[in-house]
């Protein structure tokens, strides 16, 4: 009892010094304008996360269940992170110090740490699905499991709170960061404990996520350009000799282009998450070496990191062309633009007469087009366009 209140008194001795430090290093206009930020920032991301689990939810977005899930799982975090973490921060920073308490303080740091950990490892979730269903599709039947993606989204979560909680059953400990109004787990305390915790979670929570990703991703990135030789071959057939078309050259180009979009449109969201992350992981793990740092250079990582929870509906509605179709669907009343939405382009038969070559083989019709070919009324590819 005695060693707990100890630790106690120590802890907000240490806060106190922190914020002393910090009112030295920052200025009144500077926490307002910290304020003013997470408020306009956290504005941004209920209203672009909100829209991103809408249509999500209400849109007709072709992606697999599990994909689609991981993507929820994402955009319901952030939502969650801007609704509750950052009035916190955004408060105490308009009163120039910590409104909250040690166990406000506490519950602060694990909430934000707990829903940016739980991000990448959902982005982690998503690289490894893409690999295996493009890459390996050998392995593909046991992601279409009837429990896949609650085991999925249970490793997900497993991750997460392991890592999170650790702090908060004695191992390291959540605390107010150099500038006072917001809380992180404590990077600056070089005690044995605290420092073996800071290196474990360096480690598991973002190097070997950084080793998954470049994995992944330069997989894929390589099954594409195959897939564009791929095309290559089909097309010269298809010029060559129209009555041996060989249909697994075509089913392995769609099989593989299909998910090109969609994979760019998560390798976009990743970079956006690494990008936000990146520089705080990196200054962390340095303030674990020296806490010599002024209070407005660890203000600025911070800062830049929480806008992750814009960058990431952001990238998802700029780069998936299936979202914005959803959306459209959604929201579009011009029946025109409906159309064309749900229809896609009109295609336009190779002659006028009755010539084209449409025939059966391995009970599948095949239909070619001028432009683009289809396999039972299945885009594969455009021909009039080589570029991918």
């Amino acid at each position: 009892m005695h060693s707990a209140n100890s630790r106690v008194t120590l802890n907000i001795t240490e806060a106190n010094e922190t914020l002393e430090t910090a009112k030295s290093l920052l200025t009144e206009s500077d926490y307002l304008a910290v304020a003013s930020y997470l408020v306009i920032l956290g504005i941004i991301a209920i209203l672009a996360n909100s829209f991103v689990i809408f249509v999500l939810l209400k849109g007709e977005v072709s992606y697999y269940r599990i994909h689609k899930k991981l993507l929820l799982n994402i955009a319901i975090a952030d939502l969650m992170l801007s609704l509750i973490a950052f009035p916190f921060f955004a408060s105490s920073s308009f009163a120039n110090r910590w409104l909250f308490s040690d166990i406000g303080c506490t519950f602060a740091g694990f909430w934000i740490f707990l829903l940016a950990q739980n991000d990448m490892n959902t982005h982690a979730a998503i690289a490894v699905y893409r690999y295996i269903i493009i890459c390996q599709p050998s392995y593909e039947y046991y992601l279409k499991r009837k429990n896949a993606s609650l085991y999925i989204l249970g490793t997900v979560w497993g991750h997460t709170l392991l890592f999170t909680g650790l702090p908060l059953v004695g191992w390291s400990r959540y605390q107010q960061e150099a500038f006072g109004t917001s809380c992180t787990i404590a990077w600056d305390d070089n005690r044995p404990a605290e420092l073996a915790y800071n290196i474990v979670i360096i480690i598991a929570c973002y190097c070997v996520h950084v080793v998954i990703f470049i994995f992944c991703y330069y997989k894929i990135i390589n099954e594409f350009s195959s897939a564009k030789r791929c095309l290559a071959r089909l097309r010269e057939e298809v010029i060559t000799d129209r009555e041996t078309l060989r249909l697994e050259l075509m089913l392995k180009y769609h099989k593989v282009m299909t998910y090109r979009k969609v994979t760019v449109a998560s390798l976009a969201m990743v970079a956006a998450f690494m990008i936000a992350w990146t520089p705080y992981a990196i200054l962390g793990a340095y303030v674990m070496y020296d806490t010599n740092v002024p209070a407005w250079v660890l203000l600025t990582p911070t800062m830049f990191a929480k806008s992750s929870t814009v960058l990431s509906p952001l990238s998802c509605a700029l780069f998936s062309g299936s979202f914005r179709t959803a959306a459209k669907q959604l929201f579009c009343k011009n029946e025109e633009v409906l159309d064309e939405v749900q229809n896609g382009s009109v295609l336009r038969p190779l002659a006028s007469n009755h010539s084209s070559p449409e025939f059966v083989q391995k009970e599948v019709r095949v239909t070619l087009y001028k432009g683009e070919l289809t396999i039972n009324d299945i885009f594969v590819g455009n021909f009039d366009n080589m570029e991918l």
